[in-house]
């Protein structure tokens, strides 16, 4: 299970002497847990040394940026087209990732656990002489999104990649207009219905093509793929009753093997972003942790998970506002 430590959001306290607390991060450090066969092995670094664990994490973390970017274009032009003003596009939730082959070569991708909201604005004038400005909230809900890919060689498949998901939609008006205006929200959820198979998955397939790479194709400059530099040759585990298997090494060694043959399943979780604290006395906490990704890979030959999270530890600087600190 992710676990993630819910920090400090911005508490206010109401008369009396006030400070802003500003958080310095003393120490932040990333951590690996490998666990397999009974065995578990750590190890981590120092996130300024932006080292391996830091920035496949810091990949992955990528794709719910990445997804929204790739669906505002298209949803703004669509927005347009039906003569409203994109406002704001925003994807949310923390994705989940499963990566399953099948017999004929090809890898099935499915990201689940996020959602998209998008708000846009109507104005216009009704009857000639009521001025109206109505905002419409989008939301689609339960949103997955799928792809295959090849798995000799990592390239996606064009034509089979598909978007799901629940639709709502709402319209508040700065008038009462809202029941003159029945057809506001769903001009646009059905357009989005019935472009979302065309008009937003190639940009889509290319943010999920992006993962997968980063996962498992792509080498770096010490031509390690994603796994290997989170587990890289070298990490041994030791087993219980004294044995000890080469994880490490063996994921270098069974590489293609392993892209052939292995399910993946990839939780996302939250990097750690202290926010300010308003009150009358110095913050308790000093740290915070949370799960960046844990990945659990089985294959007929193995299985293992590799978790990998945030640590840092913190003080507070004093802002005064009604008080000397």
């Amino acid at each position: 299970m992710m676990r993630t430590v819910i920090f400090l959001a911005g508490l206010s306290v109401a008369g009396g002497a006030q400070a802003d607390w500003v958080p310095r991060v003393l120490s932040d450090q990333y951590l690996a847990t490998v666990s397999y066969g009974g065995g578990v092995l750590s190890y981590g670094e120092d996130a300024k040394a932006m080292g391996p664990l830091r920035q496949v994490a810091t990949q992955l973390q990528g794709l719910s940026a990445d997804l929204q970017q790739a669906l505002n274009g298209p949803v703004a032009q669509l927005v347009a087209q039906n003569g409203a003003s994109f406002q704001s596009g925003t994807v949310s939730g923390n994705a989940q990732l499963t990566i399953s082959p099948d017999a004929s070569g090809v890898a099935h991708i499915v990201v689940s656990g996020l959602g998209y909201q998008v708000r846009s604005q109507y104005s216009g004038k009704k009857w000639g002489v009521i001025h109206y400005t109505c905002t419409n909230t989008l939301t689609l809900s339960n949103l997955v999104v799928s792809a295959q890919y090849g798995t000799a060689g990592g390239n996606m498949q064009d034509d089979k990649t598909g978007v799901t998901a629940t639709t709502s939609s709402s319209t508040d008006c700065d008038s009462n207009l809202s029941w003159i205006l029945p057809g506001v929200g769903d001009v646009l959820i059905g357009k989005a219905q019935d472009k979302i198979n065309g008009l937003l998955l190639s940009n889509v397939q290319a943010q999920l093509a992006k993962v997968k790479d980063t996962l498992l194709y792509r080498p770096d400059q010490n031509m390690l793929n994603g796994l290997s530099r989170l587990v890289p040759p070298g990490k041994v585990v030791t087993l219980p009753g004294g044995g000890a298997f080469p994880l490490g090494q063996y994921l270098q060694n069974n590489l293609a093997y392993l892209l052939g043959n292995s399910q993946l399943s990839i939780q996302l979780g939250n990097l750690i972003a202290p926010g300010r604290y308003m009150g009358d006395g110095r913050p308790s906490v000093t740290s915070a942790s949370a799960d960046v990704v844990a990945i659990t890979l089985s294959s007929p030959a193995m299985s293992f998970s590799v978790k990998v999270s945030e640590n840092i530890g913190l003080t507070w600087g004093c802002v005064p506002i009604h008080m000397t600190c």
